[in-house]
Formats: C-alpha cells, structure tokens, sequence
C-alpha cells in the first residue's frame, strides 16, 4: 500500500467517524473530525503533487538502489518510525523528518485513551506473515477489509429457483430469490501491552522490528483465534461423530455439494491423531499424504488442518475432539480495517528501565452462513 492510498483509507475512517457523531448531534466532535478530514486531504493532495514532481526526474540508471540496498532502506525508515513514534509520545521535539513518518490514528479524536500512530505497511506484513506461524484461524476462514467501524453487508440464502418462461405479450413470473440477508459487524478494539527495554531501542533496527512484531502477534493470535471458535460454534448443534465413517457420512449427507469446492477440515492434535491411527476396511490409512505438500493429510481428499490442543481443546470428560468441516472461508469471516495503532508510555516503566507501547488493532468476526448445508461443527470421539 503506497502512502497514498494509506491516508486515503485513513480519509474514508475521519469520514465515516465525522458522520457517526453528526448522526448523534454531536457537532463539537463532528467539527473536529471534519478539521482532521481537511488537514489530511490537503496532505493527500500535496504527497500527489509531490510524486508527480518525482516521476518526472529522470534518475540516472548508475544511482538507482539495488534490491538490496531498498530492503535495508525500508528496514532503517520501519525501526526509525517506531523510534520517532516513542520520542513524539514521551512529549520530545521531532525533526521535521522524523515527523513525516508519523501516520496519525483518529480512533480516539479526543485523546483520551492517549495518542496513536499507525504502523507502517511493511510491519503490519511482518505480523501477518507471524500470524501465519503461529497458527491462525485467518488461514481457514474468509476475510473482509472494511474502512469503516460499523456496518453490514448482504449475504444471500441458499435457496435458489430455476429460470421462468417468458411468453411475448404476457408478464413473466415474478421470482423472490435470492433473499438477501444483512451480516453486521462491529470491530472491537484489541490491544497488547508490549515491554520494550530502553536497551532495546538502541539496539539493531531489526532486533527493533522483530520483537515488537513476535511479541504482538502471539497475543494476536490467541485472542483472534478465540473469536473465530466462538463464531464457528454459534448457532450450530454439534454433531456427535463416532469415528472416521461418521465423518465421512456427515461430509457425504450434510454438506451441500455446491459448497464442497473450498472444504476443509478442522481439528486440533488429538482429533488429528485418532483420524492418523484409523485404518479403513482394507486396513489402509484413511488419511492420505497431499502429494503437493507431503507434511500435509488429506482425508477424502480434502486437506485437514491441525491446530494445537491449548488453541482448540479436547473434552477430556466426554472425550472428544473439536472438528470443523466444510466450506469455512464462506461461513465465517474476519473483518478488519487492516491497521494497527502504535502508542506508548514511558512513564508507566520508568521503575523497570521499560517503555511499554500499546499496538491496537480493530477486528470482528461474523457468520455469513451459519447452516450445515455449509460447514458443520462436530465432535469427534478420541476411543480408547
């Protein structure tokens, strides 16, 4: 994302909170936002004025950075944002370089939760390739980008008539489908508390990068992780599988065909290794190596995914595993702004030689399909 088009999603968050507040007649607030909303699209207009003054020198080829030499570019600018975004928050003076890094959040307009900057795209890649890592049910479900706190989008049904005759001369029959039904989400802020050691901050810009970046996506992934289970449970029965061919059965019977195109399965390590130990009737394994990635398993031909026991845990007093199967990614999916809030407070660790930022991100997750003709939630009895 260029830095345009960050301040222009920044613009549309100003504008959709302008207008919230203008809907509450709160017009001391709605005016302040409208000032911010100003004083960003005067910026946005000036960075294009100044991009546009920039392609048109011509860069001698003899000048132009290696792939190498931009890498480490971007890396210098990445951990001198975070040192700038620190030095701003602790009440220092900053360079009229240091502040041009800084990409003000308007999430609180008033201040009262503390400023905040946004992260750099760069390091928000970094935490997205971290979630991945660690194992997050982002891999499985959908996703949708959103500028916006609040909303909806429309989510049709699954009933679906065929075509009608037309006749010239006479009016052809009016059809009722689809019925489009309102999804609504609502983001909610979750944060992370981060140590930082003033030792630290002196050291190595990726040592910098690295640590903020590990330390907020494992707090991530367990609270994100938490929300989508609790998504894929809602609203369903569970169905009581007795074993692989229960399974099997229920992927067979339950599961709409139309929607079998994207399914996969869902299981935490015990439900992974009682699936691993069964044989079928020919004594063979019921699941099957994925010839393209060979640490993965296959079972019907659909790839099965395996999270951790402390993720997803077992019912050790019914003993059974959690299992999801089916077309998850339209079922349930995450909605964010695909930003992070970055602010800090020295003051709070002074006692302890610390500086503890704060990383905020806005994130919900909803339930487009919550029927069983799309995915189905189950659990799998573990035997002996």
């Amino acid at each position: 994302m260029s830095k345009i088009e960050e301040m222009q999603a920044k613009l549309a968050v100003i504008i959709n909170t302008a207008q919230d507040y203008l809907d509450k007649d709160d017009l001391e607030n709605a005016d302040k936002m409208q000032k911010q909303a100003q004083e960003l699209a005067d910026k946005i207009e000036k960075q294009k004025a100044l991009d546009k003054l920039s392609a048109s020198i011509e860069v001698p080829q003899a000048s132009q950075a290696t792939e190498g030499t931009k890498d480490a570019t971007k890396t210098k600018e990445n951990a001198s944002f975070i040192r700038a975004a620190l030095k701003k928050l602790s009440g220092t003076k900053l360079t009229e370089a240091e502040d041009a890094l800084l990409l003000p959040s308007v999430t609180y307009p008033n201040g009262e939760h503390g400023e905040g900057y946004i992260l750099p795209q760069d390091i928000r890649t970094k935490i997205k390739e971290k979630l991945r890592q660690f194992r997050s049910l982002r891999e499985v479900c959908g996703y949708l980008k959103t500028t916006a706190l609040t909303g909806s989008y429309p989510s049709d049904n699954d009933e679906t008539e065929g075509l009608i005759d037309f006749t010239d001369g006479t009016d052809g029959t009016y059809v009722t489908d689809p019925a489009f039904t309102p999804v609504s989400w609502s983001l909610k802020e979750k944060g992370a508390f981060i140590k930082i050691s003033n030792t630290l901050l002196s050291l190595t810009d990726n040592d910098l990068i690295n640590y903020i970046v590990k330390r907020f996506a494992k707090k991530a992934v367990i609270t994100e992780n938490a929300m989508a289970k609790a998504k894929l449970e809602a609203n369903k029965t569970a169905k009581t599988l007795s074993g692989w061919e229960a399974l099997k059965e229920s992927i067979n019977v339950d599961l709409d065909p139309d929607a079998l195109y994207n399914t996969k399965i869902i299981t935490n390590q015990d439900g992974f290794n009682a699936l691993d130990k069964a044989l079928d009737h020919n004594g063979r394994s019921v699941l099957q190596p994925d010839p393209t990635q060979p640490t993965k398993r296959l079972f019907m031909g659909y790839p099965v995914e395996v999270y951790s026991n402390a993720m997803l845990p077992s019912d050790s007093t019914n003993n059974v595993a959690p299992i999801y199967y089916g077309n998850i990614e339209e079922g349930v999916q995450f909605v964010d702004l695909d930003n992070i809030s970055f602010a800090s407070s020295k003051e709070a660790g002074f006692m302890s030689n610390t500086t503890i930022c704060r990383l905020i991100e806005w994130v919900d997750v909803t339930q487009p399909d919550a029927s069983d003709k799309c995915y189905c939630f189950g659990k799998l009895a573990l035997g002996e």
